[in-house]
């Protein structure tokens, strides 16, 4: 039996993916149910799930942190990401970080199916679309988005700044001090080339990064 955790702020998804999984026929699964980052942390503590179906988009901590932590853990746990982003930096970011696989989620279950069965064999599993678009930046035919510059922490401290978090609540919810915070964002503005939070939204605008906080 397959253990399956599904990470996702939105009922509706979460319970979508669980019923097209438990109805697949060429797999036994369990699944378990996550609505945020937090939680799903302490679920792949407590459940060691075989597999991590991961939004993005959540509040709090969101995807990108709640992957590098456990990814962190070096647990035999898989994550594939679960998204409507499909393009961007935040793919390209969360493959160099480790995931097994990056799927969008206007995917059937046979690509469900798939992801499953490939990551677990060992291999790794992306979308066509996310595949295409991550090789074309790698070779050079798009590019000039800024945003593919930052860190994985960086991005992440970037995320919970576009949700509107304070330094005080970044700093609580990555558990780092308010200084590594302000470092950090120091870092993103010089590597974006902002100088506050006004043209950083402007910025994101721009690119489409406020995809990212905003319900994927």
């Amino acid at each position: 039996m397959i253990k399956v955790l599904i990470v996702d702020d939105q009922e509706l998804i979460r319970l979508g993916v669980k019923s097209l999984l438990e109805a697949a026929s060429s797999l036994e699964v369990t699944c378990y149910l996550a609505s945020s980052g937090e939680e799903a942390l302490a679920q792949h503590k407590e459940l060691s799930p075989d597999i991590i179906f991961l939004d993005v988009n959540m509040p709090g901590i969101g995807g990108v942190e709640t992957a590098r932590k456990i990814l962190q853990a070096a647990t035999a746990t898989k994550v594939i990401v679960l998204s409507v982003l499909d393009d961007g930096p935040i793919p390209a970011h969360l493959v160099q970080m480790g995931v097994s696989g990056f799927i969008c989620k206007d995917t059937g279950v046979g690509q469900l199916v798939v992801a499953i069965q490939t990551v677990l064999a060992g291999d790794f599993y992306l979308s066509d679309k996310v595949a295409q678009n991550i090789a074309l930046k790698n070779l050079g035919v798009i590019g000039g988005n800024p945003f593919s510059l930052l860190s994985n922490r960086e991005a992440s401290v970037l995320h919970l700044t576009l949700q509107g978090h304070a330094i005080k609540t970044i700093a609580e919810l990555l558990k780092v001090t308010e200084k590594t915070v302000v470092t950090y964002r120091y870092r993103v503005f010089k590597k974006l080339d902002v100088h506050n939070d006004i043209e950083l939204m402007h910025l994101a605008i721009k690119y489409n990064y406020t995809d990212w906080k905003a319900g994927a």
